[in-house]
């Protein structure tokens, strides 16, 4: 059995870590009825299993005072590696309690992610202001 068969078999067993749910979307041309074009966010991917986890504590405390202080922090996505998901991106990452929704985190860009046999890692930024 080679390495890639055997991690293989290991992605139902990291996909049971997954506590959240996420959403892609996508900024997309579309033409209007009039002929003319423009772009709009489209859900590309929903009620998608996966893991938040943030990348270094030294990224958190990451403030910017102008007008206003804006808060800038890194995360990691975990998820399957069958999603398709682009840099550019806007994921929302919800946690829920049974069928209660505690927790939203929106997340303004993805960068290109990090493909594995059992998973994919997205780095994200969000941008908050305090």
């Amino acid at each position: 059995m080679n390495i890639r068969k055997l991690l293989a078999t290991a992605t139902k067993s990291v996909e049971l870590l997954y506590d959240r749910e996420a959403i892609v979307k996508r900024y997309e041309e579309y033409e209007k009825p009039n002929g003319s074009t423009s772009q709009k966010w489209v859900t590309k991917h929903e009620k998608i299993p996966c893991r938040l986890s943030t990348v270094g504590m030294q990224t958190l405390n990451n403030t910017a005072q102008d007008d206003a202080n804006q808060i800038t922090y890194d995360a990691k996505l975990f998820l399957t590696s069958e999603v398709d998901i682009l840099a550019g991106d806007e994921i929302t990452v919800q946690l829920f309690d049974g069928e209660i929704l505690i927790i939203t985190e929106e997340f303004t860009s993805a960068k290109k992610p990090f493909l594995y046999v059992t998973h994919q890692e997205v780095l994200l930024t969000k941008k908050v202001y305090a």
